[in-house]
């Protein structure tokens, strides 16, 4: 036993140069995107679409605004038909399995798979599919949440796991640093951040405000405490 744990190698540090803290995912999304062609997986955010929607705050509504031409690929009918009728700026959704996205004769500058990896099973065949469609200058931008989220482990303090039912994967920054890695992907950046509704003080009670403020102290503080991780790539 005590052999094996010799043979044990620990990563007792984080990179310097992945520490970088950014407090709101979605700004840093819609900036990202302005000018380019954008293929955005997962656009709907359904079921939460029309709520989003009407609150201006949707991602998919922000990127069309900016981007030359965004493509929307959605698993949800009624998502997809409620963001074509709205006819969102320079954008359209198609229903659509992101391992079909080839099928599309479209190669973006930007590849958005925000909030989706997490929820999938077969990762390496999901990174495969989308590097078809990549040429050498498209960006892959990834964002999932932090298994190190300071809200994980107050839950964790009364013996409960704080997760989204259909979530199967959970992620660190050196584990999704390594599937990328390991799947030949060069990762650019990489960053700790905040989705933006987490931020939006205008939805929480004062109870709530108060433990977003003490939530981004921490990670101020350690980045690795924020609740999304964030990771530019090519190919």
């Amino acid at each position: 036993m005590e052999k094996k744990l010799n043979n044990l190698v620990f990563d007792r540090k984080i990179s310097k140069k992945f520490l970088n803290f950014l407090r709101n995912r979605d700004r840093y999304i819609v900036d990202f995107c302005k000018g380019k062609k954008v293929l955005h997986i997962g656009a709907t955010d359904w079921p939460y679409t029309k709520e989003r929607y009407k609150r201006g705050d949707l991602l998919y509504l922000r990127i069309g605004k900016v981007a030359v031409e965004q493509i929307g690929l959605d698993l949800s009918k009624d998502g997809s038909n409620f963001l074509n009728e709205k006819q969102v700026q320079n954008s359209k959704i198609m229903v659509c399995d992101m391992n079909d996205a080839q099928e599309l004769n479209f190669t973006p500058d930007v590849i958005i798979l925000g909030e989706t990896l997490e929820h999938l099973m077969n990762l390496e065949n999901v990174l495969k599919s989308l590097k078809k469609i990549m040429n050498e200058k498209t960006e892959l931008l990834i964002t999932v949440p932090n298994a190190f989220y300071s809200i994980n482990f107050f839950f964790s303090l009364f013996r409960k796991e704080h997760q989204h039912p259909d979530h199967n994967v959970a992620f660190t920054h050196k584990t999704l640093i390594k599937l990328l890695k390991k799947n030949n992907f060069n990762v650019k950046d990489f960053y700790f951040t905040f989705l933006e509704v987490s931020l939006d003080k205008k939805l929480m009670n004062l109870k709530g405000k108060f433990m977003c403020d003490i939530v981004l102290l921490m990670s101020r503080i350690s980045p690795v405490f924020s609740e999304t991780l964030m990771v530019i790539a090519k190919k």
